[in-house]
């Protein structure tokens, strides 16, 4: 899936608008949304097809996780993410946390629903999360999430 700015910058801009929403495991409103959630509204809000998924835990359990962003993204290498992507991070072994790759002043972000803050955050993609990172995804096009 190639890369489109105008689709990306939407994808952000997006994500942006859920800045500060609260935590809250499985949301799916400004009255609480966790990681995925943010990525279902994200993609509402961009008028893509949504899927959504619930029924999972807070803790990794195995590679379940992937199953929805490999049913509904395109897989890119880590090293062609760019805003607008979609990470998806470990928690020890097994994949549990994703976000929006951001930028501000050319430094790379993560927006994410972020538990332990309790709430939407946007912060600078290094640290732990750049030792987290395992997969990146693609949002298609407008013809299917």
């Amino acid at each position: 899936m190639p890369y489109d700015p105008l689709l990306h910058a939407r994808a952000v801009l997006a994500a942006r608008g859920w800045l500060d929403v609260p935590f809250r495991h499985q949301g799916r409103s400004r009255a609480g949304i966790d990681c995925v959630g943010l990525l279902v509204c994200v993609a509402r809000e961009m008028g893509l097809p949504e899927y959504d998924v619930t029924g999972y835990t807070r803790r990794a359990q195995g590679m379940g996780f992937l199953e929805h962003f490999h049913a509904n993204f395109s897989e890119i290498p880590l090293g062609a993410a760019m805003p607008g992507d979609v990470l998806v991070f470990v928690e020890t072994v097994y994949p549990c946390h994703t976000g929006i790759m951001s930028e501000r002043h050319g430094v790379p972000h993560v927006i994410h629903a972020h538990a332990p803050r309790q709430k939407v955050i946007e912060e600078p993609f290094s640290g732990e999360w750049q030792g987290k990172l395992r997969f990146a995804f693609r949002f298609p096009g407008a013809g299917g999430f």
